[in-house]
């Protein structure tokens, strides 16, 4: 973090259960004495200037659900995970990527939806909500509606309604599309549909969707948020989902394109690779 900043509060967030980011945070604090520090299990709503994950996107998704309905502070996400595929920063730059940061930061904004299950609120998600028959060895049946009116009823293992950033996490696994992260849009997307022909849909960000447990669902599931925490659904129980305001921002280098986005599915993901068997 430039000299030239003012003292920040930094918020350190790193992957649970991995004891080799305990030195790599000591090691931020004394890289970078002139700033304050909390680490994740510290935290208890205190005003942050800068939030710095250290793990994958699981370890993202944690830090977004501690400011749930409000703006988050930046991010600076490095990679220490399995795939880590919305960590901007490579672990191994983390020394010059924080020495370098200057304000105003260049900011990637994710757009968050929330959700509210009868009328309560409980949730903002960054990848998506998916709604599954859990433990029940029968198929839930779901209604779903968009502002109000009744679209279509789904049978199956259930949904998931997925922002662009969550399109390539569970989304992606169950066949759904892969969307860019500046494209306004909500998919929902069938898990194991008995129905061969409900395809993913694709819908404006602004609208609001509602899933109703149907009365005469065999089986009851579960509402799960980000991979983070979960909900029992019953028969008759409804859950909305809406746009959020509260954005994830990310700081990204300056050199950051749209482009950036097609070349990681690439290679992280081996999007659109072919096989080619070795010559002799």
């Amino acid at each position: 973090m430039n000299q030239q900043l003012k003292k920040l509060a930094v918020l350190l967030v790193s992957k649970k259960k991995d004891h080799t980011c305990l030195p790599i945070m000591q090691q931020i604090r004394n890289q970078f004495p002139q700033h304050s520090y909390l680490i994740d299990d510290e935290y208890n709503n205190e005003p942050v200037d800068l939030v710095v994950t250290i793990g994958g996107d699981g370890t993202i998704l944690h830090a977004s659900r501690m400011f749930q309905q409000t703006l988050t502070p930046p991010f600076v996400t490095f990679g220490k995970g399995t795939l880590g595929f919305m960590c901007i920063y490579s672990l191994r730059d983390q020394y010059e990527v924080l020495k370098n940061l200057q304000t105003p930061y260049n900011i990637e904004l994710k757009k968050r939806i929330q959700g509210s299950l009868n009328g309560q609120y409980v949730y903002t998600a960054l990848n998506d909500f998916f709604i599954t028959k859990g433990n029940s060895i029968h198929v839930v049946c779901l209604d779903i509606y968009v502002n109000d009116t009744f679209v279509t009823q789904a049978r199956g293992d259930g949904l998931i309604i997925s922002t662009p950033t969550g399109s390539t996490a569970y989304c992606l696994s169950a066949g759904g599309p892969l969307i860019q992260n500046r494209v306004p849009c909500i998919a929902i997307v069938p898990i194991c549909p008995l129905s061969l022909s409900f395809r993913p849909l694709i819908l404006p960000l602004d609208v609001k969707i509602s899933i109703k447990m149907n009365a005469n669902s065999r089986g009851e599931g579960v509402v799960i948020c980000d991979g983070q925490v979960q909900y029992d659904f019953k028969r008759n129980d409804c859950f909305d989902i809406t746009p959020s305001k509260n954005d994830v921002r990310f700081v990204v280098p300056p050199s950051h394109q749209d482009l950036d986005w097609v070349i990681k599915l690439q290679r992280m993901l081996n999007w659109n690779s072919r096989f080619q068997q070795p010559r002799d």
